[in-house]
């Protein structure tokens, strides 16, 4: 009787083996789109291109800021723009590492993990950074991953 249960078992970690495997791909190839989706939105604003951003974002936006609550897109849009024509200067470091990528069936993805922002108040004063944290869920519109909802926190 112990035999079949352990044949059982080995039989059903073979088979759990297997569709781990199968997922693995659909798992890297997520994490990829995903990874290039949030490297196109914060290029813009490391580069104080808004482009970027517009097309980045979901109009139905929702950003929950843990100092400044909730904005949509039309207020974080504008609060870029005004960003960009301000003289400090700031950068947006993707902390891979820390990353976790999950589905969340076949148009949504959750992004979990930190980042740094960098600030330089002028040219002449020191850049100070700091990590903070983040869980995202993006959206695939049209074929494109769309920021769609953003915790931030830890500030």
């Amino acid at each position: 009787m112990n035999t079949r249960w352990i044949v059982a078992a080995c039989l059903l970690a073979a088979g759990s083996g297997a569709w781990a495997a199968d997922k693995a791909p659909a798992q890297r190839q997520l994490e990829a789109e995903i990874a290039a989706a949030d490297a196109r939105l914060f290029a813009g604003l490391n580069q104080r291109d808004i482009a970027p951003m517009k097309a980045g974002f979901s109009k139905r936006l929702e950003f929950y800021h843990d100092r400044t609550g909730l904005t949509g897109y039309a207020e974080n849009i504008a609060a870029f723009e005004q960003h960009f024509r301000a003289p400090n200067r700031i950068r947006r470091d993707a902390m891979p590492e820390t990353v976790e990528v999950f589905a969340a069936g076949p148009n949504h993805a959750m992004h979990i993990g930190q980042h740094r922002f960098c600030n330089q108040p002028s040219p002449a004063e020191k850049e100070e950074c700091s990590i903070y944290r983040f869980s995202m869920v993006w959206e695939r519109e049209d074929g494109q991953w769309k920021l769609l909802r953003v915790l931030s926190y830890g500030h």
